[in-house]
Parts: C-alpha cells; structure tokens; sequence
C-alpha cells in the first residue's frame, strides 16, 4: 500500500507542476497564489510528504478555477536565502518575502499531523500583505491513500467568499454537507454499504456510490418557474419546461448510482466499432470521454452485456427518473445541486458557455463562464454533487428508463415510481451544447429511443 503511494506521489509530481489552462475568454480578476511545501508533523513513512501534497494542492486549485496559480515555492529555500527563522511553518515575514518574490498576494501552506491512527491535513490562504490568515480548512483521514481523493474538498474551502456558489435571492433553499467518500472498495459488492461508500468493477473499470434511499420534493417550484420564465421566456416555457410540474413527494429506496458517465473506453469493451463521431474537427472518441451517440436501447444493451459479464450476481440497468432526481439533488432544494445561479455552472458542469459560443454562435442563452470544453468534456473533470456523483449536470444528457410522458407527475405512485409508458424516452441532466434552462436537475428531456446524438449518453444503476 505504501509504495503504490509513494509511486502514484512521483507521478503525480511529474504530471501536476503544469500550470492549470487559462482561457482567453476568462476576463475575471484572480488573485495570484502560491503553493509552500506543506510541513509534516509525527512519522508518515512517506519520502517528500509534504512537496507530494503541495503538489496535489495545486492541482485541486486550479480545478477551483478562482486562483491565478504560480510555481510551488521551496519555503526551506526562502527561509534559507533571506536568512529567516527556520521554523517550519510560514509566518508573517516569510509569507511578505514569498509575496515580494514571487509577485503572488496570497500563499497557501499547510500542514499534515498524524495523531494516533488519525491523519489531519490543514491547509491556509495567507495574505501576503497583511501576513492575515483569510481561509482554513482541513481534513482527516485514517490512511494516506485517501488524501488524493479529499484534495478538492480541501482546496474549494480556501476559494474567498466572493466566489461563494450560494444564490443571494434564494429562499433559505435547503442546502446538503458533502457526504464523506471513503477508500474504493472492489471485490465483493458490500451487504450492508454507508452512504458515499464507493465500489469499483475492477473488470471493467465501472465506479458504483452507495446512495441511501430517501424521500424528496420532486419536480420545478414556483420560484424556479418563475426563474425559468424569465430567463427562457413564457412560450418556450410552456413548449420545454412545463412538464416538470406539479412538484410532489417521492420516495426511493436505497441504489448503486454511477459515479460517472460511461466512457468510450468501457463501451468499447462491448461494441468494438462503436463511434461516437467529432464535433468541428474535435474527436468525441477519447477514451476517457463519455460515451455518445448511443440510443436508447443501446445503452439497455450494454446494461444486459454487463449484468452477463459479472455472471448474473449483479443487475445493471438505467436509472429511473425518480433514482436520477435525487441523486442529482444530492440533497439540496436548489435549481442545480450548487445553486441557482447558471453563469456558476462552470466550476461542476460542461456546459454551453463563452468558450462554446465563439466556436458556433447558437441563438440560445449560453452560460456566462468558461468551463474549457467546446465539446465533450472527460468524465469527473469537474467539482462532484454533495452525493459524490460527477458530471450529474452538463457534459451529456443521460437516458433513463422511463417513458415519457408530459403528464407523469400526475399518476406518479409514491414509491419508487415508474413511468412505463409512451414511445419516446425521458434524457435528464442537459448537455455541453445547452442552455441554462436545460441544465437543472429538474429538466425533462425526451428523445425517440432509436434516436442517436452526439449530446445523449449515459450511466448506470447497478442492483
């Protein structure tokens, strides 16, 4: 275990130095940072601990996308060279020489104790200024392995508050905690699973979270009709989005939710031809992209190949629309699981944004941000829903088993309803060629199930 922490620390070294990718279109003012060793506190058995981290920490800030990142900064260097105090830690004058030197106004540093069996990672945005502590955050874990995986948690709790993703007009929506993820089990599907617990088919490279079952107010409140009306307009309103009433209480119990889209990658292991075609010269093919232009009853298909692959012990099967509602909520009442705001969506979703627009000028609203991707995006290249679930919004639409129906919501049972009938087939999520009123995870979206598109793809319930 511990060498394949120290090997995948190397690589990581080798690969994240890059500075992340800023876009010409990114006009917002960001604050430059730099990155400082983190210091190591009590015995880790890990060779450069504290640089590994370090570089992990830049890595998960440039997916915040709110930081003008610089190199990582060799703190025992400065200290060294301007004749500081060796202490370890990074105080008010060696924060000010780092500002000085490297031309950034804010440094981030951090820590790493072991207490016992408990590992605790801190980290700190440092004023360069004023020496002033402006965030912290920190994070436990019981082993090392799962520090990769909390990087982000610990980066987005350092984004300064004008950054914050919570809607000023929304009234006291309810929001949801990130549900602690724990080590990626494989093997044998666990009996009794915690909420967030994570299973990995090691055949074919599927990721399952456990979601614990739940009841939920499904479907559009009137505030976001009211929103969506004025964002879209009252006709295209009642063409597109008026279907997603009444909202009523549903109940589902508990499923294994894909953590992500299917991937060409793991269709292909299935249809070997399959070809998910190029969008204005840009391949749609790339392994760790999502799966698209697959209908309806292909992605059954694949489901049934699955569920045979692992030798009947495991179903795998498209989620209802009911299952997919709430794993995309993950618990919040908002319009989208970060918020109402749309011109956010770029921190969490692919969407059709300033980057898209200047590739094809498309009459619909865009997404006033930049999320990088003209097309498709890799799945989990964005911030994950407190359920843990990445890409549950943007990227691509996702069939789900229903049939649709723009009445369902009226003879929907209780209890883990399911809509059977109608020839067309409900998709959810919206896709990197949408508009706002289309990424929501209240949004239905239909398709004839024969119908293929480079914007629909899929994920999996597994059973």
């Amino acid at each position: 275990m511990l060498k394949r922490f120290v090997y995948l620390g190397i690589l990581l070294l080798g690969l994240l130095v890059q500075p992340p990718v800023t876009t010409a279109g990114d006009c917002d003012a960001k604050m430059p940072v730099a990155v400082v060793e983190f210091d190591v506190m009590g015995e880790l058995g890990i060779p450069d601990a504290g640089a590994i981290i370090a570089e992990w920490m830049i890595s998960a800030l440039g997916r915040t996308r709110a930081f003008d990142l610089k190199e990582r900064v060799l703190l025992k260097k400065v200290l060294e060279e301007q004749q500081l105090a060796a202490s370890g830690l990074l105080d008010d004058q060696a924060a000010a020489e780092i500002g000085k030197i490297y031309g950034v106004s804010g440094v981030v540093s951090g820590g790493v104790l072991r207490w016992g069996k408990t590992l605790s990672v801190t980290a700190r945005l440092i004023d360069t200024t004023t020496g002033t502590i402006l965030r912290t955050s920190d994070i436990k874990v019981e082993n090392p392995d799962q520090i990769p995986g909390r990087m982000d948690e610990l980066a987005r709790a350092l984004v300064i508050e004008e950054e914050s993703v919570k809607p000023p007009s929304a009234p006291e929506p309810v929001a949801a905690s990130p549900v602690a993820t724990g080590d990626v089990v494989t093997g044998e599907v666990p009996k009794q699973a915690q909420m967030g617990q994570v299973w990995k088919d090691e055949t074919r490279g599927h990721e399952f979270v456990w979601i614990e079952g739940g009841c939920f107010t499904m479907g559009q409140s009137e505030q976001e009709k009211a929103r969506v009306i004025r964002e879209e307009g009252e006709a295209l309103y009642r063409k597109n989005y008026a279907d997603e009433a009444p909202p009523h209480k549903v109940c589902v119990d508990g499923f294994w939710m894909g953590r992500f889209e299917v991937t060409n990658a793991q269709f292909k292991n299935f249809k070997t031809d399959h070809d998910s075609g190029s969008y204005k010269g840009l391949s749609m093919n790339g392994a760790a992209l999502p799966v698209v232009n697959v209908s309806w009853q292909q992605a059954r298909d694949y489901a049934d190949w699955l569920t045979q692959q692992q030798g009947g012990e495991r179903k795998f099967r498209l989620p209802t629309e009911a299952e997919w509602e709430f794993a995309c909520r993950a618990g919040t009442s908002w319009e989208r699981f970060w918020g109402d705001e749309s011109d956010q969506s770029c921190k969490f979703a692919n969407v059709y944004d300033r980057v898209a627009q200047k590739s094809d000028p498309c009459p619909w609203q865009k997404h006033d941000c930049d999320d990088e991707f003209v097309a498709t995006a890799p799945v989990g290249n964005y911030f994950p829903n407190p359920f843990g679930l990445y890409d549950m919004l943007g990227n691509v639409w996702e069939w789900t088993v229903d049939g649709y129906s723009p009445d369902a919501y009226k003879s929907h049972a209780r209890s883990n309803p399911l809509h059977t009938e109608g020839e067309t087939k409900v998709r959810r999520g919206g896709s990197w060629a949408d508009s706002p009123g289309s990424v929501r995870c209240g949004n239905r979206g239909k398709r004839s199930p024969d119908r293929e598109s480079n914007q629909v793809g899929f994920r999996l319930v597994m059973e």
